[in-house]
């Protein structure tokens, strides 16, 4: 049985030769057994060859334009003054509505397409022990500068801590610890360093369709999002954000 579990982040690098980002010999060592993982890498690996061919098809569909009727230049020319004028009121109406009713997504917008791809097979398989839990919380808890203590993230019998990871938000790193809910819904408390220091409180929200909350204290903000019962994701929001993490 596998002992390291692998984060399908070093499994991608490991497929992109990303040597600095992966456990290369760990990997390629756990492959030799390790059967459900070679299934995992093989599920990873992007088929570059058939997206090629795709593009390639589309280059080949070169299809005659169908035969458009002469039209007198006068009737042309005005055609053309009006299809230029719709255009432009399309535009600054397009324009005028984006900037008024549309914003720039955050990084807690990310977050939550991300989590949206999340289900119960997705942490289901992973058994860490204590130790190499609280040996992968150093790591990532590292990047933010902070330190995360295993006992710390069992805050309540209704989630199961999994693991953690970094991921990045335009070059700043996030990082995210997954549990498990008792009824087995994959969430997510995800953690980014802000410069703003101010506290603020829990705020709740649906995001993707799922339950989330959010609070910022000292220099990080913080979001836990997953499942749909927003009263429990509110009601451990408040006991992860009295606590030092």
């Amino acid at each position: 049985m596998q002992e390291r579990y692998f984060s399908d982040e070093e499994l991608v690098a490991y497929l992109d030769g990303e040597n600095d980002f992966a456990p290369v010999d760990e990997i390629a060592a756990a492959l030799k057994t390790d059967i459900a993982l070679a299934k995992r890498l093989e599920g990873l690996r992007v088929n570059t060859a058939a997206i090629a061919e795709s593009f390639k098809a589309l280059a080949r569909d070169d299809r005659p334009l169908p035969d458009l009727p002469e039209v007198p230049v006068a009737k042309l020319r005005y055609g053309m003054m009006a299809v230029a004028a719709m255009v432009a009121l399309v535009i600054g109406f397009g324009a005028g509505f984006s900037t008024s009713n549309m914003s720039t997504p955050g990084w807690r917008e990310y977050v939550a397409a991300y989590q949206a791809l999340y289900i119960n097979a997705t942490l289901a398989h992973v058994n860490q022990s204590q130790t190499r839990q609280q040996d992968e919380l150093n790591r990532v808890s590292s990047a933010i500068g902070t330190a995360i203590r295993v006992d710390a993230l069992n805050v309540s019998p209704e989630m199961d801590y999994k693991r953690a990871q970094i991921l990045g938000f335009k070059g700043q790193a996030l990082v995210q610890l997954a549990f498990l809910t008792s009824t087995g819904h994959p969430v997510a408390l995800c953690i980014i360093r802000s410069d703003r220091g101010a506290a603020a409180p829990v705020v709740s929200k649906s995001m993707e369709g799922m339950s989330s909350a959010y609070w910022s204290k000292g220099n990080y903000q913080y979001l836990l999002i997953g499942g749909t019962d927003q009263s429990m994701v509110t009601r451990l929001a408040e006991k992860f954000s009295s606590l030092d993490l």
